[in-house]
């Protein structure tokens, strides 16, 4: 018998893994699917015999385990075997039906080491009674209370502001998620440091439109605004001519002189910077603040205020000393809570929301547009999610009128309630006639070319506005202007990342054609240079890329669409993907027939790659007339001596090897070692092809002593080539190794 099987679902993986850990390592003994469900046993059988041989259930409460039918499968079978359940609470959910009745263990908003106890007190079975002496129940509670008492961990309830506060915006009762976020300011602020909002760290734009960064703030001034005694002052910083009003309405509340109202406007601001600098604690949050200059004249530099900054700008000089909270778009669960907020009678499982949310990028601002559209057309067959999901689908995504506002409703903050003027605004901040800006947007409208949401190598994308000598500190400054206003996400080892909201945006500005030639030049440049090579391990960062540009250029019958499916079907045959090179191998072969002809070098590179694929698959007799129709060609349009011609005759004496006619592949072979020789010469590496397969032959044909000065000879021109290392190296060195079994009398296999 186990002490506890643990019942889970696989969004909160890391939690049950976590509380199996935290278990064994008490010396408890546990059983858990991640851990102890072998591969290809029956899931259902494994569930029932964990839970019959354990003494005690522990069911990990989730909305998604509450809506599981597995969850609610093993949390009865354990109630129904008599067996003791002990309910552990890790995100806010509302526990209903029969499990309501049983008092679960609240791990929300507690640390490790304070969830750790908790777990093991429950575990234990032991008495929690608290260390210190609580208070006297009928004692009001003090408020404001003390900036002391803030809680970093613990997310405190929604309550009301100190007196003489300064806040437009109330409660959003549909805000989800962003736990993190909000004990990341807590722990800054109560330590004394500006806190700043709006560097993203995921799949989404750093200080992107619509993300979410008011929000934020909003309800952490409802859940932390009471633990500043001297109240909260909202603050929008959105038009730096406004500031100074925005700051001294701050005073009117603050009984700073009898006639306020009447006094000069710097007058009144410098009383409120003034009182700012008291050691009183009290919340500032500039709202919308892009500059770093206006932050530094308006921050308090001494005394007991905090600073709480929406932005769209990532970093900040360090002299400010900004600590700042990365924000990303929402993850999966909370979209698809926050579309049930306006939908509740949708099922959480309903894959629609997950479509929809998938679509948006869960950016928080279109898919509260969403919502509200699927909560006005409840009861119209286009207002259901499946049909909305399609919708976004078939048309021009920012073109559908949800996402334009027109069905929004009320804005808790009064924010542009349009997706696609939510970045507008970032955009219109660039100006052509400036240098440094007409880059940014140069190199905007091809970041819209690449995979959205995904990291954009800096060099690959800087290649694509072929930089003049001198130019790469603007292109710096460039790329900085772009995640200053939020519109490119600075990811890890320099990559960018753009939102997909925000890639189609701005793909319908102007240029796009010559933007989208450029980045396809840039990337068949260096994918063609990594394969060449022999070593397209570097491709496999930015393959994303390389496929999402192909399939929309594999529409279209144009030269650069032809390289760009034959250079990815050739890197998927390298890496062994030969069912995914097979369709762009063809399509590229399609292209050049019809636009360049049948008899086109390029063509017979074509027929040239499907055979090798064929033969790599194994299907040879297939590979054969692609071979022997790209040599006819080759050698009647190039000539009898051209290098591609040898390509031709060495890949076809290797393909009859393969089919056992060794002697009718023997004079291919060798026709294609003395053109390589003549042409490309003795030492070049495609040579060392044709020695090492003219090896090849002898060794099969049994004159080893013949075939050893081919690989000797070919391994020493990879070495010096190529390097120890490379494949080709590697393929010489075991072809002569298992020569020398074979000589020696062992069995050897040589490719």
């Amino acid at each position: 018998m186990t002490d506890f099987f643990i019942s889970y679902t696989q969004a909160d993986r890391d939690w049950a893994e976590w509380i199996a850990w935290t278990l064994e390592a008490a010396g408890f003994t546990t059983t858990i699917q991640a851990w102890d469900f072998a591969a290809g046993s029956n899931f259902i059988i494994e569930m029932h015999k964990a839970a019959a041989e354990a003494e005690r259930t522990i069911a990990v409460l989730s909305p998604e385990y509450l809506g599981s039918h597995f969850g609610q499968m093993e949390w009865t079978a354990a109630l129904a075997q008599k067996k003791e359940l002990l309910p552990i609470r890790v995100r806010e959910v509302e526990v209903t039906g029969l499990l309501a009745g049983i008092v679960y263990t609240d791990l929300v908003g507690l640390a490790g080491e304070a969830a750790g106890n908790a777990l093991l007190t429950a575990a234990r079975k032991e008495r929690p009674k608290p260390l210190t002496k609580p208070p006297f129940p009928a004692g009001p509670p003090p408020f404001p209370l003390e900036i002391t008492d803030l809680p970093e961990t613990k997310l405190p309830e929604i309550g009301p502001l100190p007196q003489g506060s300064r806040m437009p915006f109330a409660h959003n009762p549909l805000f989800v998620g962003r736990e993190e976020e909000l004990r990341a300011l807590a722990r800054q602020l109560r330590a004394g440091e500006t806190s700043a909002v709006g560097e993203v760290r995921l799949a989404a734009a750093s200080g992107l439109g619509g993300i979410g960064k008011t929000q934020l703030a909003t309800e952490f001034v409802h859940r932390y605004g009471r633990y500043f005694e001297g109240g909260v002052f909202w603050m929008s910083f959105a038009d730096p001519a406004a500031v100074p009003a925005e700051v001294a309405a701050c005073g009117r509340s603050l009984d700073l002189h009898p006639s306020y109202d009447a006094l000069p406007l710097d007058q009144q601001v410098r009383l409120v910077e003034d009182d700012w600098a008291r050691p009183v604690p009290r919340l500032l949050v500039f709202d919308n603040c892009e500059e770093e200059a206006l932050l530094d004249r308006y921050r308090p530099r001494t005394g007991g205020a905090r600073v709480l900054v929406t932005s769209r700008r990532p970093q900040w000089d360090l002299s400010l000393g900004v600590q700042s909270v990365q924000i990303s778009t929402l993850p999966r669960p909370a979209s698809i809570e926050l579309l049930r907020k306006f939908r509740p009678d949708v099922p959480n499982t309903d894959p629609a929301l997950g479509g929809i949310a998938d679509k948006l990028g869960d950016l928080p601002l279109a898919l509260h547009l969403a919502g509200s559209f699927l909560k006005r057309y409840a009861n119209a067959s286009d207002g259901q999610p499946a049909a909305y999901l399609e919708a976004l689908r078939q048309g021009g995504l920012l073109q559908h009128p949800s996402l334009q506002g027109k069905f929004a409703g009320i804005s808790p903050t009064s924010h542009e309630a349009h997706v696609g003027r939510t970045f507008a605004l970032s955009i219109e901040k660039l100006k052509p006639e400036d240098e440094t800006d007409a880059l940014a947007l140069a190199l905007l409208a091809r970041t819209v070319h690449f995979a959205p949401g995904e990291p954009i190598p800096r060099e690959l994308l800087l290649k694509t506005v072929n930089l003049e000598s001198g130019a790469r500190l603007q292109a710096e400054d460039a790329l900085a202007r772009l995640t200053a206003l939020g519109l490119l996400e600075a990811g890890k080892a320099g990559a960018l990342v753009m939102h997909r909201l925000v890639a189609e945006f701005a793909r319908d500005s102007d240029g796009e054609e010559d933007a989208r030639d450029a980045v396809e030049e840039s990337l068949l440049a260096e994918a063609e240079r990594l394969i060449d090579a022999g070593i397209p391990g570097p491709l496999l960062a930015w393959q994303p890329h390389l496929r999402a540009i192909t399939e929309i250029a594999r529409r279209r019958e144009t030269t650069n669409a032809a390289r760009l499916c034959n250079a990815l079907g050739h890197y998927l045959w390298i890496i062994g993907d030969y069912l995914g090179a097979r369709p762009y191998l063809e399509r590229a072969l399609a292209i050049r027939e019809k636009i360049l002809g049948a008899e086109h070098p390029d063509t017979t590179q074509s027929l040239n790659n499907l055979g090798v694929l064929l033969r790599s698959e194994g299907d040879l007799a297939a590979a054969r007339p692609y071979y022997e129709r790209a040599l006819a060609i080759r050698e009647k349009v190039l000539g009898a001596e051209h290098p591609d011609t040898a390509t031709s005759l060495h890949n076809l004496g290797g393909l009859l090897q393969s089919q056992g006619d060794l002697a009718a592949a023997r004079p291919y072979c060798e026709r294609a070692l003395t053109i390589r020789e003549k042409v490309l010469g003795a030492e070049h590496p495609d040579t060392a092809l044709s020695l090492n397969n003219l090896g090849s032959l002898l060794r099969r044909q049994g004159d080893l002593a013949a075939a050893r000065p081919y690989y000797d000879r070919a391994l020493a021109i990879f070495e010096a080539r190529l390097g120890p290392d490379h494949p080709n190296t590697k393929m010489a060195r075991e072809n002569l190794e298992a020569l020398g079994r074979l000589g020696a009398g062992g069995k050897g296999e040589v490719g």
